[in-house]
């Protein structure tokens, strides 16, 4: 009996002593393997500090997809020239691309992924407003900076000290639509009819505010969701209001498909439209339908600029892409330069860099010279009027 005892007592304690050992042995591999995971990550982190980590969420395939197209050949087109030169103080730069499809939650998720896992503090992006909005609280949260080369709500206007634009907001646009409606169209009554986004209701906001401060008055306002394709209801409804002028505000799609049914509808109104209806992808499904539709539109003009910055940047852009640039090709090619312009002044540092994007004076670039104020700028508007499905200078 006492001499199971002893034995049971042995193997207690040898079994003890060999858990204890275990748990030595085991401390040590795990301290082994943290030792090499992070001298493993230093490598990587020593490796990504060569480079300067842009990441840029962009619609590549959604309602937005044309505009996110000509963001990414500017964006290319000037990293592919920083980067033949030496980079930006020796670092080349390195972009990564996610699809948002201008839907704001997959937005966040993306400016996450290009914090989080790209290590990306500089972000591009969004083309729409409601997607870049999104991303304020992200960015904010985690110290990047956001530049947008095509949003253009007015709720975006010094809505962070982490982000800037340089495309203008739509209060100059869509102001400049009001007052033409008024004073050039003789309008004294305007149906608006708009998509149901921060974009479109920015739009809708400013008209809406000018047009009655000089003396209109809007009969009806019609909101449709992102990709609607069926406008007939709405049509009706505008034709009862019977405005003397229509103001179409919506991403370039949907008023392709919008303006062919207003016509069919045989309404008679002149109408007044925003930037996007003068993209491709907006004329090709209007047809004729489109002939007659006048549009406010920032002033860029490549072929008439005497400004040596942008008649390079439109034969560069012509000799890679064997088409002609326009104002969103050539902001978001201005977004490198100004990103290597910032570093080169004020180091790595996301919030210095913000802070000397959003008050840059005299920027001189593809889309000529501008200004940040509080990460916004100004820029002329012009007039265009569709004759034979193809824009020209509004003359008249």
């Amino acid at each position: 009996m006492n001499f199971k005892r002893r034995i049971s007592w042995i193997d207690i304690c040898l079994t003890r002593d060999f858990k204890k050992m275990n748990r030595r042995i085991f401390g040590l591999i795990a301290s082994f393997a943290v030792a090499f995971i992070i001298g493993f990550s230093g490598c990587g982190g020593n490796q990504q500090s060569e480079t300067v980590n842009i990441g840029t969420t962009l619609d590549l395939t959604g309602p937005n997809a044309t505009y996110g197209d000509q963001v990414k050949k500017g964006l290319d087109l000037a990293v592919e020239e920083v980067n033949a030169q030496g980079g930006i103080q020796g670092k080349k730069i390195q972009i990564t691309y996610l699809d948002s499809k201008s839907d704001p939650k997959l937005a966040v998720t993306n400016a996450q992924q290009l914090i989080a896992v790209n290590n990306s503090k500089l972000l591009l992006g969004e083309i729409s407003s409601s997607a870049t909005q999104a991303m304020i609280p992200v960015v904010e949260q985690n110290g990047a900076f956001l530049f947008a080369p095509a949003s253009s709500s007015p709720k975006l206007t010094n809505v962070s000290k982490n982000f800037a634009r340089n495309w203008p907001s739509d209060v100059a646009e869509a102001g400049s639509a009001a007052q033409f409606a008024k004073d050039k169209l003789n309008g004294g009554t305007a149906s608006i009819i708009y998509v149901n986004s921060d974009y479109g209701i920015g739009l809708k906001d400013k008209f809406t505010q000018v047009f009655e401060s000089f003396g209109g008055k809007v009969v009806s306002s019609e909101p449709y969701e992102v990709g609607a394709t069926d406008f007939r209801t709405l049509m009706l409804k505008v034709k009862a209001a019977d405005p003397e002028v229509i103001y179409l505000a919506g991403n370039p799609k949907e008023m392709g498909i919008a303006i062919k049914q207003l016509k069919d509808t045989n309404i008679p109104s002149k109408i007044v439209s925003d930037t996007g209806f003068l993209q491709n992808d907006c004329l090709s499904l209007a047809g004729v339908a489109a002939d007659g539709v006048i549009v406010p539109t920032p002033d860029y003009n490549p072929a008439e600029s005497k400004d040596n910055r942008v008649s390079d940047f439109s034969k560069k852009f012509k000799a890679k892409y064997n088409a002609d640039p326009t104002m969103v090709s050539a902001n978001a090619y201005d977004a490198i330069y100004l990103i290597k312009d910032a570093i080169e002044h004020v180091g790595n540092d996301p919030a210095k860099i913000a802070e000397f994007i959003r008050n840059k004076k005299n920027f001189n670039g593809a889309a000529g010279v501008v200004s940040f104020v509080d990460g916004d700028v100004e820029v002329p508007i012009t007039f265009k009027i569709i004759e034979n499905g193809r824009p020209v200078n509004y003359a008249k």
